[in-house]
């Protein structure tokens, strides 16, 4: 074989080992990386609880029920969470929330490369849009945030009869 045969055969063989070895750890490093999802409060993973202390999103009393991660390295930098009285999104450190008893409209579509899309209306008229890529379980948000405006909207009527107004 001459010289520049052993070279190109060379430098394809490194491109191919490299390219195995890249493939390998990408599957080391997914296999690693927590599950992307919808979560309730029952399936979070330790990360997303740490980001949420740490940045001191929650209220005092108030409880989560449903969180969904939108970065692709699962690190909460942007996040839609749901608790037992308000809906919050958060990105780049900063946090929009609107109480559940002041939404009035949750609008939802669901697109197959969009995935699901959700836009909340407060009496004030402030809106909020949260979008749950393909596969993340979009359903359970659904329905975790459809039931916490209502039992919301339940405990304000109940105060409203009993304060006799």
């Amino acid at each position: 074989m001459n010289g520049g045969l052993k070279a190109l055969l060379f430098g394809c063989g490194s491109m191919v080992f490299l390219g195995i070895v890249g493939v390998v750890v990408g599957v080391i490093w997914l296999a690693q990386a927590p599950e992307p999802g919808v979560k309730m409060a029952n399936e979070m993973d330790e990360y997303a609880l740490e980001y949420i202390a740490q940045h001191n999103i929650l209220e005092p009393g108030e409880n989560l029920v449903a969180y969904y991660d939108a970065t692709v390295s699962m690190n909460g930098k942007e996040a839609a969470i749901l608790t037992t009285s308000r809906v919050l999104y958060h990105k780049n450190n900063a946090t929009t929330a609107m109480d559940l008893a002041d939404v009035v409209d949750v609008s939802h579509r669901n697109e197959t490369l969009l995935g699901d899309t959700f836009e909340i209306s407060s009496v004030t008229g402030e809106m909020m849009k949260i979008e749950i890529a393909p596969l993340n379980n979009g359903a359970t948000f659904k329905t975790a945030l459809m039931g916490a405006v209502e039992a919301n909207q339940s405990t304000q009527a109940n105060r409203t009869t009993d304060d006799g107004v």
